[in-house]
């Protein structure tokens, strides 16, 4: 394994094909029309980033399930498959994905809970875990923002949280004493890791994955609430 994110993968095998072909074009091994290849074919681009995005974070599938629904509806679309008019439909689309997710989501939200899942769209939401055993989730923001408190929770070895972010942003606070790794696919936005590797080899571990487009992940240290003061 080299380590690359899938989707460097994927638009590099897309680029070197493209590539390829246009070369035989150039030397006459080959007759085809470039513009038209790329006219019909450029969804592939955006249903490859989709797919990338789940493979990256699964558990926070709806903002990649959304792209890949797009990029299907404008390849069929380009291909002459289908009569509609793809922006007619994109939209109720969208609606039914998030409101999959909301169903999903339903179920009991207090400061107690051991696994977090929030989805936001058009909207905010601060939620806050102080479990002892905190073992992760999921945060989808779609044109929002997340923020979830940590500081005052706990991990018994090793939690995970998956990030999707496309036009908004993820605010993680945790305690200082934890050891936070954070990766991911950046796809024009990134995330920013403020926190510092405590001395300690054995410290509890939060690995979080991001996938962010057109929007920023922050994960940053915060004092431990003091419960007295809550």
């Amino acid at each position: 394994m080299n380590g690359r994110p899938p989707v460097q993968v994927f638009l590099g095998v897309l680029l070197l094909t493209f590539g390829v072909v246009a070369l035989l074009v150039q030397l006459d091994v080959i007759t085809a029309d470039l513009g038209q290849i790329a006219a019909d074919w450029w969804p592939l681009v955006v249903i490859g980033i989709g797919v990338a995005a789940l493979v990256t974070v699964p558990r926070a599938w709806v903002g990649p399930t959304l792209i890949i629904a797009v990029g299907t509806l404008f390849l069929l679309q380009t291909l002459d498959l289908v009569e509609f008019d793809v922006w007619d439909v994109l939209w109720p689309v969208a609606i039914i994905l998030v409101g999959l997710a909301l169903l999903t989501r339903v179920g009991r939200n207090h400061d107690q809970d051991d696994v977090v899942n929030s989805t936001v769209v058009w909207w905010g939401s601060q939620r806050r875990s102080r479990s002892k055993t905190f073992r992760g989730g999921s945060l989808t923001a779609l044109m929002g923002g997340i923020e979830l408190d940590l500081r005052d929770a706990d991990i018994v070895g090793r939690a995970e949280i998956a990030v999707f972010v496309m036009w908004g942003g993820v605010e993680i606070k945790v305690p200082p004493t934890w050891r936070v790794h954070v990766s991911g696919l950046p796809l024009l936005g990134g995330w920013d890791d403020k926190t510092k590797t405590p001395a300690n080899p054995d410290a509890p571990q939060l690995l979080v994955h991001v996938t962010a487009v057109m929007g920023g992940a922050e994960v940053k240290p915060a004092k431990v609430l003091d419960a007295k003061t809550l």
